[in-house]
């Protein structure tokens, strides 16, 4: 018998590898000799580029860039020099996690560094640009990007507007006579997973920016902002942005890189799925074992546990999940069809014990789990 073991991360607690590998050090408690696969997965958001980096022959760039407050630090992206194509994750130089809890403020944070690591890669020779987008502490519509690439944005004054959250209501002219030439070549891919808009009531700023540290007021004034942005990009360039499925991932990014840099936005693990060959893999096992840090509703909008489920099921796969916290409706169990859910945060002492004990505590759920098949 083979078990395909093919988590997401538990956000703050265990990347995906790590998931994998408590879970089967539990199997291996119980057969030393089972065969195990394991098959990370990430769907876009931050920890793509480990997922990627564990699976295929990438050169990893290391260089300084700005973080979200504009402070000097070291970043990274993937490169593959053979097929002149670049992997940038918006979080490594961008993400909420740079920032300690009191420094979270999308109306001051930018992307400017992901824009960074951007152009270095395309002074390095790059001609498709992949970048996943989650995780971020920015609602800047990607404006930081562009301003790293050679876009300058003024308001009404003539005055050269610093490229984060605030700005965005503010500009009235946008330049590109600074932009590199190659720019215009280069073929933007944005993968996400999510299907929000730019504004509105599922939009980035009313969805997400109070996860990023936004005050209601602030939530407002970001709002306006990104109205304001989309208006002047089909002002400028032609480009309707307001309502595109994706738009609103990592504060707007989505939206303001297929406004500004003509991108196209894809789902995340459906690219992941591709690179990875996993539709394949999974016809060839036995059991198929996913899971994440918390499950619930919102898993079943294109997240990864939700996409292993389906093809688990047309592949005629029996799915087991082991996920952080269970918060699935009646409804969602239903859509997912999983054998069984089993939750960490139900075997566990209280949160913290959840959160800084998974490893351990998935090891002794699929030891007992696997004891009993």
């Amino acid at each position: 018998m083979s078990i395909l073991i093919a988590p997401d991360k538990f956000k703050f607690s265990l990347t995906a590898q790590e998931v994998c590998q408590w879970i089967g050090r539990g199997i291996h408690a119980v057969d030393q000799d089972q065969d195990l696969i394991f098959h990370p997965l990430a769907d876009g958001g931050d920890g793509t580029l480990d997922v990627l980096a564990a699976q295929l022959s990438l050169e990893r760039v290391v260089c300084t860039v700005k973080d979200p407050l504009f402070r000097d630090m070291s970043a990274y992206y993937y490169f593959s020099e053979r097929e002149n194509r670049a992997y940038i994750e918006l979080a490594i130089a961008s993400g909420v996690a740079l920032l300690a809890p009191k420094e979270q403020n999308p109306l001051l944070t930018t992307t400017f560094g992901t824009g960074q690591l951007i152009k270095q890669a395309v002074d390095q020779g790059a001609q498709q640009i992949f970048l996943f987008v989650g995780g971020s502490a920015t609602n800047d519509a990607g404006i930081g990007i562009a301003a790293a690439l050679g876009y300058r944005f003024y308001d009404r004054d003539g005055i050269l507007l610093t490229p984060c959250g605030k700005s965005l209501s503010l500009i009235e002219r946008i330049d590109r006579s600074d932009v590199d030439a190659k720019i215009d070549s280069v073929d933007f891919q944005v993968l996400t997973d999510v299907n929000n808009v730019l504004y509105g009531p599922q939009g980035a700023a009313a969805v997400y920016a109070e996860q990023k540290g936004a005050s209601p007021a602030e939530i407002k004034e970001l709002e306006v902002g990104l109205q304001h942005f989309a208006a002047l990009v089909w002002r400028i360039f032609g480009r309707k942005i307001d309502q595109i499925p994706g738009g609103g991932a990592a504060g707007g990014v989505g939206a303001g890189m297929v406004g500004i840099l003509g991108a196209q936005i894809q789902s995340g693990i459906d690219k992941i799925f591709e690179w990875t060959r996993f539709p394949e893999i999974i016809k060839n096992v036995d059991w198929v074992i996913s899971g994440e840090g918390r499950i619930d509703d919102q898993t079943l909008s294109g997240k990864v546990v939700s996409q292993v489920a389906q093809l688990a099921q047309a592949a005629g796969k029996p799915l087991v999940l082991f996920v952080g916290k269970d918060e699935l409706s009646d409804e969602g169990r239903k859509q997912l069809a999983a054998q069984k859910i089993i939750s960490v945060f139900d075997h566990a002492k209280d949160l913290d014990d959840a959160m800084q004990n998974a490893g351990p505590i998935l090891k002794q759920l699929a030891q007992d789990f696997f004891s009993q098949l």
